[in-house]
């Protein structure tokens, strides 16, 4: 068992940094550090550790395992301390300079995040915030290694080591150009089937979720284009005779500037449950408190 009494807590900070960063130098300038002080905060954490931690690879610097294990303990531990210097004090956001990852996918990022920008630019200009992306399967690793303070996604069942909030329930519409031939004020379910497909999917398969449930009615389409993202698919459908189904608040975003007429599936499609999740590392942080009330409101806005 280690001594944590000759534990220098600001190796912690240079490990998450690290965890972050996956470079060394990134990583020094994230706390204020020079490349050679960096360097040998990292010498200092693999000889305490007794492990590599980092590994240099072509794709940079990869975490051991040990280290992806540790780093939620290590966020915890730094926002424990953050939290016990700060008793008594408030939050400002007016004053704040302060970084926040947000986990996240181009859903959230196209309809959501510009209001939350501008709530931030609003009230906090100094807090900073920083996306990365991510299919819904991996935003419990990610937090759990301390890659991100908070998620936001379409999460299904979430372990109980997470704190969670819904943030909106957005059904799946279909669009289609205007003037599309075979689609005309409604779409039917003869139209639809008839119809060439595009969809969005990280497999590559051609399967999406609108094919799990006409396969459940014994039906099937036809899928002629996949796409790893939202951002593609409203571009591709005002330019062809391909129609797709997704999130409304998508397809109302998309409308405002493209071509698109909008119609109500013509099969029942489970709705796209977004949820606002956070480890217990950034539970009692009063930033964290205050940014995660700041979404619920600017998601909440559609304008």
């Amino acid at each position: 068992m280690r001594n944590v009494k000759s534990l220098d807590l600001n190796l912690l900070v240079a490990f998450d940094a690290m965890m972050s960063e996956r470079n060394v130098t990134r990583a020094g300038q994230r706390i204020g550090l020079a490349q050679p002080s960096m360097s040998n905060a990292l010498a200092r954490l693999r000889a305490l550790f007794d492990d590599e931690l980092f590994v240099r690879t072509p794709a940079g610097m990869v975490p051991t395992a040990l280290a992806v294990e540790a780093a939620h303990h290590v966020t915890a531990a730094i926002a424990a301390a953050e939290s016990a210097i700060n008793v008594g004090t408030d939050f400002n956001p007016e004053t704040a300079d302060a970084d926040i990852r947000l986990l996240t996918n181009d859903l959230i990022e196209l309809t959501a995040l510009p209001q939350v920008m501008r709530a931030l630019h609003e009230q906090a200009p100094g807090i900073r915030l920083f996306t990365r992306a991510a299919v819904r399967d991996e935003f419990a690793p990610v937090l759990d290694s301390g890659g991100a303070d908070i998620a936001i996604c379409a999460a299904g069942q979430i372990a109980k080591r997470f704190h969670h909030i819904p943030l909106f329930r957005e059904p799946f519409v279909c669009i289609a150009r205007k003037g599309h031939p075979e689609v005309k004020t409604d779409l039917t379910l003869e139209a639809f089937l008839a119809c060439r497909h595009a969809l969005i999917s990280h497999r590559q398969d051609g399967v999406g979720i609108v094919d799990a449930a006409l396969g459940a009615m014994d039906l099937s389409r036809n899928v002629v284009a996949s796409v790893s993202g939202f951002a593609a698919l409203p571009n591709m459908i005002a330019e062809t005779d391909l129609i797709a189904a997704l999130p409304r608040r998508l397809a109302l975003k998309a409308q405002e500037t493209l071509p698109l007429n909008i119609y109500e599936l013509p099969i029942h499609v489970p709705s796209v449950d977004a949820q606002m999740i956070w480890g217990r590392g950034v539970d009692r942080s009063p930033m964290f408190s205050w940014f995660r009330d700041l979404v619920v409101r600017s998601v909440a806005r559609r304008d």
